[in-house]
């Protein structure tokens, strides 16, 4: 595999937990204390990052660093988007049964 596949796949793989978090480029970049810019460099795999970034990308998305490298989708895109709806849907009703119940 070349070094260039390896970042694209990184770069996917970034931005499809990003996506499934319900994550902005703008609000990644300001967990990883980086520049919009850099997160969006970074999935469209044009940059890589050092060691102690990886570490860090694998911490805030609660995965293990091999886990942002696997060549298969981690979510097809379909799923990501279903999940993110189902989140906030789900998000909506508490907040419903937390103003009913807690007025």
């Amino acid at each position: 595999m070349k070094v260039q596949e390896l970042n694209s796949i990184f770069g996917k793989n970034i931005s499809k937990y990003r996506i499934f978090l319900g994550w902005s480029q703008e609000v990644l970049a300001e967990k990883m204390d980086v520049s919009t810019n850099t997160i969006c460099e970074i999935e469209k795999g044009k940059k890589f990052v050092r060691a102690e970034t990886l570490i860090n990308f694998a911490s805030i998305f609660q995965t293990e660093v091999y886990e942002l490298f696997k060549p298969e989708n981690i979510l097809p895109d379909d799923a990501s988007g279903i999940l993110l709806k189902y989140s906030e849907d789900v998000r909506k009703a508490a907040d419903s049964i937390r103003n009913t119940y807690l007025v």
